[in-house]
């Protein structure tokens, strides 16, 4: 008898072979499934930064929605400073259209007829940056709410103004203002 199949050279051969492709097999397996579990993840997070990507509208909607949230549990003092802290933000930020939009039409139309306007008089009367304001008193007749105050800024202690604003309030975070215009 010549030998034995398993004692032979070509088993031993086609055995190493079939190690071989198993081996190749598994290298290839693994591969595959790391770059599809890679493109998985990376679509997943793409497809997440899309999802996440909000418009400004959204946004300006977002806050809108948490201040009315805030604002309904304060009381009308609270809600009128926190009013005309917008206000004036806008003015700190130079943010011009937006506390222009904040001021009554009536009062837009006989003192600020355009943004430009009233962007010149708040540039010549109110600082330049960091504006406190100092709350004194408030005033309620019908509608119409009065609030006392003092502007100030930390930067020219030599400089106060006492202004008075006038507040209508629509709703939570709808709200409507004029002030004393200083005409000296």
């Amino acid at each position: 008898m010549k030998g034995n199949f398993f004692d032979s050279k070509v088993f031993k051969i086609l055995f190493l072979i079939l190690i071989i492709l198993i081996v190749v097999m598994v290298v290839i397996n693994t591969v595959y499934n790391r770059e599809k579990s890679e493109n998985s993840n990376n679509t997943s997070v793409n497809e997440l930064s899309v999802e996440n990507v909000l418009t400004a509208e959204e946004i300006e909607e977002n806050t809108n929605q948490l201040e009315i949230e805030d604002l309904k549990d304060k009381d009308e003092r609270t809600r009128m400073q926190q009013y005309c802290g917008k206000f004036i933000r806008y003015i700190e930020e130079k943010d011009y259209d937006k506390a222009y939009a904040l001021l009554y039409p009536d009062f837009k139309n006989n003192y600020f007829k355009t943004v430009e306007d009233f962007e010149k008089y708040a540039q010549e009367k109110f600082p330049s940056s960091l504006i406190t304001v100092e709350y004194n008193n408030i005033e309620r007749q019908g509608k119409y709410y009065i609030l006392f105050t003092t502007i100030k800024t930390p930067l020219d202690t030599n400089y106060s103004m006492d202004q008075k604003f006038i507040l209508i309030e629509n709703g939570f975070n709808d709200f409507q203002l004029s002030f004393d215009v200083k005409l000296d």
